[in-house]
């Protein structure tokens, strides 16, 4: 009977431990480990993509207040168009008022004078300003003569200008005699309007 039952118990002691070596499937598949994440490292943009600071278009500067009419003769249609702004301003820098003369003259008209004394005014308000004061002719008599016709006219200018209190040194004369006509046709309304001296600003 000891027998028997020793027997028993080995067999059960046999039978427990094969089963303990058997896997349970629980029926549910096991999640493989999640994966690390690898961190990525920053991208950079290449230098001709990378962002440049803006720069401010430059602006413009302003127009000068001062602007002297083109040197070459316009056509016939244009200065007729604008032959009272011509005769106020000649090729004055704005706003000085160009000075005419009579034929083969170098006297300050009467009518001139005024506009000598605004001129003056001016350039006293404004002490920084320098003018070139140019003499022009008309187109008759010599190159020599005109020259120096052109010369006087505008030495007449310069000392009227002196005696209304602007300090020579700041006035500049120079004759272009017959070379630079603001009208080239050849009749006394072109002569006339050719026959001046303008004032040119040189310096602000």
């Amino acid at each position: 009977m000891k027998k028997l039952n020793l027997l028993l118990i080995l067999m059960v002691g046999l039978f427990v431990v094969s089963c303990a070596k058997k896997e349970i499937p629980t029926g549910v598949e096991e999640a493989p480990p999640p994966a690390v994440k690898k961190e990525s490292a920053p991208q950079t943009k290449p230098a001709e993509e990378a962002k440049v600071p803006s720069q401010e278009t430059p602006k413009l500067s302003e127009p000068p207040i001062f602007e002297e009419v083109g040197l070459e003769p316009q056509n016939p249609e244009w200065i007729d168009a604008h032959r009272e702004e011509l005769l106020l301003y000649g090729r004055s820098t704005r706003p000085f008022k160009a000075i005419f003369f009579d034929f083969d003259s170098y006297y300050i008209r009467d009518d001139m004078k005024d506009r000598l004394q605004e001129n003056a005014r001016f350039l006293l308000e404004n002490p920084e300003i320098k003018v070139e004061l140019q003499g022009n002719c008309d187109e008759r008599g010599s190159s020599e003569y005109n020259l120096a016709l052109g010369e006087k006219r505008a030495l007449a200018v310069k000392r009227y200008l002196i005696n209304l209190g602007v300090s020579p040194e700041r006035l500049i004369t120079v004759s272009f005699g017959e070379e630079r006509p603001l009208d080239p046709r050849h009749n006394e309304e072109a002569w006339a309007l050719n026959r001046r001296v303008d004032f040119v600003v040189i310096k602000k």
